[in-house]
């Protein structure tokens, strides 16, 4: 959806913006220094460690690592969408979101078409329900699994009769033949030339965004048959990785939402809402993501999930546990239940009563108590080499949760366990992490506590010291620079050599060299934006953010810092390691496409051409190797006599 709003409109809008407007409206700032602070909004803390930067107009916690622009602010803390977020921010600046550029209406009406489809597909299920012959044997079914009409119109339940093309005939016309094709409502064969409905004798579920239109249905069978459930495929408004069923009823339903129940089955869903119990979801058909945690953790602090008791019960919650520990910030928690067996959400409601329900939900494991039991489960920890093996076993999961309090109280949890100590245990950690360094290396265990952090912040130069010096790769150093000081972009323009590198750090930071470049008012704030209507890797996104924060830690101007010195010593050092790095002939062809060699690079050059074999592939190459240093040979010469 981001891609629908022009990014030159969000630019202006972000120009139009003091993040510390936006956020003291909300969060009681303080000055320190240049910057502000406060206790941050999205975990419990008793020290301040939140820092707004008008500057770079960007927020960052040193606590739990949140960080963005004023955009991303009102997502995390307004529960926004991001078209709700820019279009609340256009109003507060007096601006009208356009809607008129050539690419971004015909994306638009694009799905404009396919979300109008999809609602009248939603009318013909609807309708069957109630009025095809067939709907008896529909009805007696939902009956029978207790389902009232109120809950059932409030789900939109409908009913497919069994017919191969009855919503094709329906819904008829070239156009609505093509809308319903590119929404997966109907199954092509080109090769034998058919052209049928998807669903077939099914009953119906929409599947429904946040805003509550219709993206997707779920068909269920009326029997025990298998697959039970079918679902739409993917479409450009339809990712199952990023929907979850009776998210849109929880929010209509609850004006504020206690925890997510996250359960397997639609009828599951719609039975506990039934009983009054609103916040359950399901996923559709796909393991729990990253987008659904995000998702959920927008609207609540807490996440309990129910699984069956058997081994595909036990298999699917260690994937949800490996997916939610990168998502663990301070103020969310996730829970574990299992559930009797042969039982399920559906079943035990209607047996337990909603009370009882409820009590059961309450002996659900917390996620630390599962990741122990889960590690520790086929090891031996009363032995010694047992316990070193949990250590080292736990060390990886462990390193992909978010630093701050929650995961030192993991890693005290495990030095107990263990008899390691906490110290050697970080050192275990260190190897694995997987996360940019950014909040808590420059501390000096890599754990201090928050006040150590204020303390730091406020002395910059101590902070910078070779004791808490941010550890960064060359990569990430180079985008560290450039994103605090986009000017910097315009002291070098060959960087050819870089993109032959097949280093991730490099290669983000050629993407934001070339960004800033195309762009030469952009701050951090304008490439949170940017990236964020990306819509792939938001990963790089999250790296960006933490890199952008490591001006905090460094000295600001003044402090004996030279970022031009410090930017070009960094580019000549990436720019000969990744020379140096390429294949021999790959390095003769940069070398002889530089109009001005330097002396280490024409000793290079006779090194290569020394090296080079004789072939036929290279035979063209070497020549024209030979012949350049010919002419760097006469050119000294000539140099020489004068």
């Amino acid at each position: 959806m981001a891609g629908l709003i022009p990014q030159s409109f969000i630019d202006e809008v972000l120009d139009r913006t003091d993040i510390v407007d936006i956020i003291s409206s909300r969060v009681q700032l303080k000055k320190a220094g240049k910057n502000y602070s406060a206790c941050c909004p999205f975990h419990e803390e008793k020290t301040p460690s939140f820092t707004v930067t008008q500057e770079k107009q960007f927020y960052h916690c040193f606590g739990c690592g949140a960080s963005g622009n004023a955009i991303g602010f009102l997502m995390e803390y307004e529960r926004l969408e991001f078209i709700e977020a820019i279009e609340y921010l256009a109003k507060n600046a007096g601006l009208e979101v356009p809607k008129t550029t050539p690419r971004s209406s015909s994306i638009e009406k694009k799905q404009r078409n396919l979300y109008s489809i999809l609602i009248e597909s939603d009318k013909f299920f609807r309708t069957q329900l109630r009025q095809h012959p067939e709907a008896k044997s529909a009805i007696t079914y939902l009956k029978k699994r207790g389902l009232s009409g109120k809950i059932a119109a409030k789900f939109g339940i409908g009913f497919a009769p069994n017919s191969w093309d009855l919503l094709l005939n329906t819904l008829s016309g070239e156009e609505n033949q093509k809308l319903l094709e590119q929404s997966g409502m109907l199954i092509s064969k080109p090769e034998e030339k058919k052209l049928y409905d998807r669903f077939r004798n099914k009953i119906m579920f929409p599947i429904r965004d946040q805003r509550g239109r219709t993206v997707g249905f779920g068909g269920r069978v009326l029997d025990d048959s298998k697959p039970k459930y079918i679902n739409s495929p993917e479409t450009p408004i339809f990712q199952k990785g990023r929907e979850l069923f009776g998210l849109y009823e929880a929010r209509k339903s609850l004006k504020a939402i206690p925890n997510i129940i996250m359960v397997e089955g639609y009828l599951d869903v719609i039975s506990l809402s039934q009983f009054e119990i609103h916040n359950a979801v399901a996923s559709l058909g796909t393991s729990l993501t990253e987008n659904h945690l995000h998702k959920i953790f927008r609207y609540t602090p807490e996440i309990i999930f129910c699984f069956d008791g058997d081994d595909a019960g036990r298999k699917a919650a260690a994937r949800a546990l490996e997916t939610c520990l990168p998502q663990m910030r301070d103020g969310f928690s996730a829970k574990f239940i299992f559930l009797p067996e042969s039982e399920d959400p559906d079943s035990m409601i209607r047996k337990m009563g909603k009370e009882k329900f409820l009590d059961f939900l309450k002996t659900a494991i917390p996620l630390s108590d599962y990741f122990f039991d889960h590690y520790s489960s086929e090891i031996d920890t009363s032995t010694m080499d047992g316990k070193a093996r949990l250590g080292k076993v736990c060390a990886v999961p462990l390193s992909k949760i978010p630093k701050g309090i929650f995961r030192q109280l993991m890693l005290s949890e495990l030095s107990k366990l263990t008899n390691i100590s906490e110290e050697q245990l970080q050192g275990i950690l260190k190897q694995h992490s997987s996360r940019a360094p950014m909040h808590s290396e420059a501390h000096k265990s890599g754990e201090s506590n928050q006040s150590e952090a204020i303390e730091n912040r406020n002395n910059p130069v101590n902070m910078y010291s070779k004791k808490r010096k941010i550890t960064l790769s060359p990569g990430k150093q180079l985008t560290a620079l450039i994103i605090n000081h986009p000017s910097l972009v315009n002291l070098v323009d060959d960087l050819e050599v870089l993109a032959k590198s097949d280093d991730d750090d490099i290669k983000l930071f050629l993407k934001l060299y070339n960004l800033l470049k195309a762009n030469p008012d952009y701050k951090a704030s304008n490439v949170f934006s940017y990236w964020s209507s990306l819509d792939e890797n938001q990963s790089e996104l999250e790296t960006l953010k933490y890199l952008a924060a490591s001006e905090l830690y460094h000295p600001p101007a003044g402090t004996g810092r030279d970022d031009d010195k410090e930017f070009m010593e960094a580019v000549d050092h990436v720019i000969q390691s990744t020379f140096t790095s390429l294949p021999i002939i790959d390095q003769a062809k940069v070398l002889v496409s530089i109009n001005q060699l330097n002396e280490q690079q024409v000793k290079r050059l006779h090194k290569i051409h020394v090296l080079l074999p004789d072939n036929d592939e290279t035979s063209e190459l070497k020549g024209v190797v030979k012949q350049r240093l010919v002419q760097l040979t006469q050119e000294d010469s000539n140099g020489n006599n004068k």
